[in-house]
């Protein structure tokens, strides 16, 4: 698993509002707050989508209440975004290299 507990928990919420009519909620609220952007988490959602993939259409669930924020503040949700890209970046590199073929080609 890569993220944390607290880190799934908010982003049930975070990433819901973000697919879901009417896009936007308590999470996302907390988010701007602190001058954090949907494209600021790529890395970050695609870890949750990892971690938890849906089970069903809609991603993560809707509340009225978001749950406590997982990052101080936008520099620790750069930092911990880079993070995850490291290792997004290994997991996607590491099958092409172990059979030797370029990232491009397809056996």
């Amino acid at each position: 698993m890569i993220l944390t507990c607290e880190e799934i928990a908010f982003l049930d919420i975070y990433s819901h509002e973000g697919t879901e009519a009417p896009f936007g909620g308590p999470a996302t609220d907390i988010m701007r707050s602190i001058g954090v952007q949907s494209g600021d988490t790529l890395n970050i959602q695609w870890a949750y989508l990892r971690d938890k993939p849906p089970t069903g259409p809609a991603i993560g669930s809707a509340s009225e209440v978001a749950p406590r924020l997982p990052w101080p503040n936008r520099e620790a949700v750069l930092r911990r975004d880079a993070e995850i890209r490291a290792i997004r970046e290994h997991v996607q590199r590491a099958p092409s290299e172990q059979r030797g073929l370029s990232p491009c080609v397809r056996p």
